[in-house]
């Protein structure tokens, strides 16, 4: 059973003919509509494309359309990376708009979301509670232990990269049944030893072993159950790549 990447950035310029010894699923996703534009009409094997508007970049908020998103998102089982940041030279509000437009079609259109939340989870929440989308999973999580049992009565999952796993708060609120491995490369495995690279989520597989007290084959197996739980709540599953269908299965 191969490993599961749920969230790494990949230049869209790539080859698919380089992706293909990664040896992991990996969900790449994107920044903007025009970055999703160029990978729509891929069919990578074992990665999938996702469809966002990332709340750090003015460029991606600028371009952003409703109407473009709602044509692009039927080529995805997954969006992302989207959300809001705090640091972002976006004003939150115009962050928050954004936001809402993609989350209400995502309310019509079911897909898995790929959320981000740096210095803004409780503004987030309000936003995900006010709007009640299927599928949500928090990446890169820093919210309270409250915003964190929010969450999870909301129905969110959680990725885990090696960069968390160093700091394990999360994993005493979150149960196993609700988590996922990233490596959100090439940012949240800049500790790692080389090769650094979408897939390479063994830091975070061991560190889960040992908190839950299970070899290294029962946390991939049980990360895949969780993703389909995820692709069956959105009903997604048939979107996916191939190699993804086939470990889902396996799952």
């Amino acid at each position: 059973m191969l490993p599961l990447d749920f969230h790494a950035h990949i230049e869209p310029s790539v080859k698919p003919e380089a992706l293909l010894d990664l040896g992991a699923c990996v969900i790449a996703v994107t920044r903007s509509l025009s970055e999703f534009a160029m990978v729509a009409d891929r069919r990578d094997d074992s990665v999938a494309w996702g469809i966002g508007v990332h709340p750090g970049v003015s460029t991606s908020h600028e371009e952003f359309s409703p109407h473009r998103f709602r044509a692009l998102v039927e080529k995805t089982p997954v969006v992302g990376e989207i959300g809001m940041d705090r640091r972002s030279p976006v004003s939150l509000s115009t962050q928050k708009a954004t936001l809402e437009a993609i989350l209400e079609i995502a309310c019509e259109r079911p897909r898995i979301l790929n959320v981000h939340s740096a210095g803004s989870t409780g503004t987030l929440l309000d936003v995900l509670q006010m709007f009640g989308p299927k599928g949500m999973v928090l990446h890169w999580w820093r919210g309270t232990v409250a915003e964190t049992r929010l969450a999870l009565d909301l129905g969110c999952w959680f990725s885990i990269n090696a960069a968390e796993v160093a700091r394990p708060r999360i994993l005493k609120v979150v149960p196993k049944e609700r988590i996922l491995t990233e490596t959100d490369h090439p940012f949240g495995d800049r500790r790692q030893l080389a090769p650094r690279r979408p897939g390479r989520v063994n830091v975070v597989e061991a560190a889960l072993a040992k908190e839950w007290n299970v070899d290294g084959d029962a946390v991939r197996r049980q990360v895949w159950r969780n993703f389909v739980d995820i692709a069956q709540v959105t009903g997604t599953a048939d979107l996916f790549p191939s190699t993804f269908q086939r470990t889902m299965l396996a799952a």
